[in-house]
C-alpha cells in the first residue's frame, strides 16, 4: 500500500506539472494575442445600436464621417464626429412587412442604398434623412443582397431563387434603368454578389443543392464568362474579388475560405476550420492580406491571413457571434458588427499594408481580363 501511495503522489505531482504547463501556454497565447491586436489592430470606436433586429450590414462611408448600420427595421448613421445617432426610419408609405436587406453607400458618400423583400431597390440621402428614389422590381421575391459599383453607375440586386438583376443609375435624372437580367433558376436557393474594383466584373457566389458554385458576368453587358462548380460544400456566405482581378475569394459555412486562380479556375489556397463558418471575408487592395470573421453561434475569430508569406498574423478571439465585415475602399478603416448589436470601427495598422497604401484600386493594372 505504501509503493502504490508513492505513485499515486507521484503522478498527482506529475499531472500538476502538466496543469501548469499548460496554463503557462495558454498564459503566453492569451499575451501574445493581446501584443497582435496593438500592433494589427487599433480600435477607434465602439457603439450600440438601436436596431430591433440584427445589423446585418454596415459600412463606413468614403469621406469617414458616417458609420452607417442596416436592419430590417431600419438604416441608422452615426456621425463620427458628435456621436450622435441619425435615424433613418422607413417612410410611412413603407409597409412594416417590407424588411431592410442589406445596405451600401455610394462613392461621394452622400446615399445609403438599400433592398428590400418589397422587393425595391431605394436610395436614401444621409445628410437629408429623406429617400430620394424608389424602384420597385418586377418580380415578387424578395431581395437578399445588393451591391454596388466603385463610380455609383451600376446596381445589381440578388433575389431569393438566385434572380440577379443589373440596373444602371443616372443621378442627373435620378433614375433608375434595369440594363439586364439574369434569369431565375429555380435550382439556386441563394446568392452573394461582388463588383470588382474597376467595375468590370460581377461575381456571384451562389447555393446548389447542398453545395454552392461560382460564377461570373460582365458587368455591363452581362455575357456570361465562366463558373467554377462545386466550389464548397455548403452555401457561400462572401464572395469578392482581388483588385487585380486574378483571385476569387470566397468564405463558406462549410469552414473554408477559398482563394481561387481567375485563369485556371483552381483553387490556390485554403484556411480551413473543422466547426466554425467563415461569415465574411475582404482582400487588401494591395492583394497581401485576407481579413476574416470566422465562428459559430456563440464564439468568433476575427482573422489576418498573410497571403504573401502563406501565415496567420492575427486571429482575436470573441466570446460573441461577428458576422459582418466592412474594410473601406482606401483600406484604413474596419468595421465589424456582432449579435449584441454592437459596432465596431478599427484601424488596421499593417506594416506592408502601409507601405502599399498609396496604390488605389483605379491605379492597379490588371493582369488579366476574364473570358468565357
Amino acid at each position: 500500500v505504501h509503493g502504490d501511495s508513492k505513485i499515486l503522489i507521484l503522478q498527482m505531482q506529475t499531472s500538476l506539472k502538466q496543469y501548469l504547463l499548460v496554463a503557462i501556454l495558454c498564459s503566453l497565447y492569451l499575451v501574445q494575442a493581446i501584443e497582435s491586436r496593438q500592433k494589427h489592430m487599433t480600435e477607434l470606436l465602439s457603439l450600440k445600436t438601436h436596431h430591433k433586429g440584427l445589423a446585418e450590414s454596415v459600412f463606413l462611408t468614403n469621406d469617414q464621417k458616417y458609420v452607417v448600420s442596416g436592419s430590417w427595421d431600419r438604416i441608422i448613421a452615426y456621425n463620427r464626429n458628435t456621436n450622435l445617432s441619425t435615424k433613418l426610419v422607413v417612410q410611412p408609405d413603407f409597409q412594416p412587412e417590407f424588411q431592410v436587406q442589406g445596405v451600401v453607400g455610394t462613392s461621394d458618400s452622400q446615399y445609403a442604398v438599400y433592398g428590400t423583400d418589397e422587393p425595391a431597390i431605394r436610395i436614401l440621402n444621409i445628410e437629408s434623412k429623406t429617400e430620394v428614389l424608389v424602384q420597385k422590381l418586377t418580380s415578387k421575391k424578395a431581395i437578399r443582397n445588393i451591391q454596388i459599383s466603385s463610380d455609383d453607375k451600376y446596381i445589381a440586386t440578388a433575389q431569393m431563387g438566385g434572380n440577379i438583376q443589373v440596373w444602371s443609375w443616372n443621378k442627373s435624372s435620378n433614375s433608375l434603368k434595369l440594363e439586364y437580367e439574369i434569369a431565375n433558376q429555380s435550382y439556386i436557393l441563394s446568392t452573394r454578389l461582388t463588383i470588382s474594383q474597376d467595375n468590370k466584373y460581377l461575381v456571384a457566389g451562389q447555393q446548389v443543392g447542398q453545395g454552392a458554385d461560382i460564377r461570373v458576368w460582365d458587368l455591363q453587358t452581362g455575357n456570361f464568362l465562366f463558373e467554377i462548380k462545386d466550389a464548397h460544400a455548403r452555401l457561400i456566405l462572401s464572395v469578392t474579388i482581388s483588385s487585380d482581378n486574378t483571385k476569387i475569394i470566397t468564405g463558406s459555412a462549410d469552414g473554408f475560405i477559398k482563394v481561387w486562380d481567375v485563369q485556371t479556375r483552381k483553387k490556390v489556397y485554403a484556411l480551413v476550420s473543422r466547426h466554425d463558418k467563415f461569415y465574411s471575408v475582404v482582400i487588401t487592395s494591395n492583394n497581401r492580406y485576407l481579413i476574416y470573421i470566422q465562428g459559430d453561434y456563440e464564439n468568433s475569430f476575427l482573422g489576418i491571413y498573410d497571403l504573401s508569406d502563406q501565415k496567420q498574423i492575427q486571429k482575436e478571439y470573441f466570446n460573441i457571434n461577428l458576422f459582418n465585415l466592412f474594410l473601406s475602399r482606401d483600406n484604413k478603416h474596419l468595421v465589424t458588427s456582432n449579435q449584441d448589436n454592437v459596432i465596431t470601427l478599427y484601424e488596421p495598422s499593417l506594416e506592408q499594408l502601409k507601405e502599399d497604401i498609396q496604390q488605389t484600386p483605379d491605379a492597379v493594372d490588371n493582369k488579366y481580363s476574364l473570358s468565357a
